[in-house]
């Protein structure tokens, strides 16, 4: 058994070798990866939209129209960036609901980051209407991965 280890340990080596060699020729039509190759890569994940897509919001049951503030975008070889400033809460027609209620939002295709904010009242949740009377301004902070953007959105409620 002793006077077999060495030839097995030969064996393995030329093996080991062998494959190492065989799979370094095979390797000769590669392609070695570009910046621009792997930027057209990326871009094949992005989402297919001319700009950022909208997210969907509605509470007890009323769909909620978004006004899109500023954002910056890119599709494929296309990108840019708009500068809006935020809306004030005179300026928008916001939307009769019941104080308390829980405001249902669906992120748009291929988001990466979401979140809403009440601008109106910054020490409530922005997932619930607050139960006092008055008028509330909402931010969504939306971004999406591989650098493709982000933007943001904006809504007005109205609790009598």
């Amino acid at each position: 058994m002793k006077k077999m280890r060495p030839v097995l340990y030969i064996v393995l080596l030329i093996m080991v070798f062998g494959t190492g060699y065989y799979i370094g020729s095979r390797s000769e039509n590669v392609i070695p990866i570009s910046k621009e190759n792997a930027r057209k890569a990326v871009q094949t994940l992005w989402v297919k939209a001319a700009e950022p897509p909208l997210p969907k919001v509605s509470i007890d049951g009323t769909e909620i129209n978004l006004q899109r503030g500023g954002y910056s975008w890119c599709n494929g070889d296309n990108c840019a960036t708009t500068d809006a400033a935020r809306p004030r809460l005179e300026d928008m027609t916001p939307v009769a609901v019941q104080g308390g209620a829980d405001i249902q939002s669906k992120p748009p295709e291929g988001i990466h980051g979401f979140t809403i904010l009440n601008l109106t009242d910054s020490g409530s949740d922005g997932y619930t209407v607050p139960a006092k009377a008055g008028s509330y301004l909402y931010e969504i902070h939306c971004t999406w991965p591989l650098d493709q953007g982000e933007a943001r959105f904006y809504f007005a409620v109205t609790v009598e």
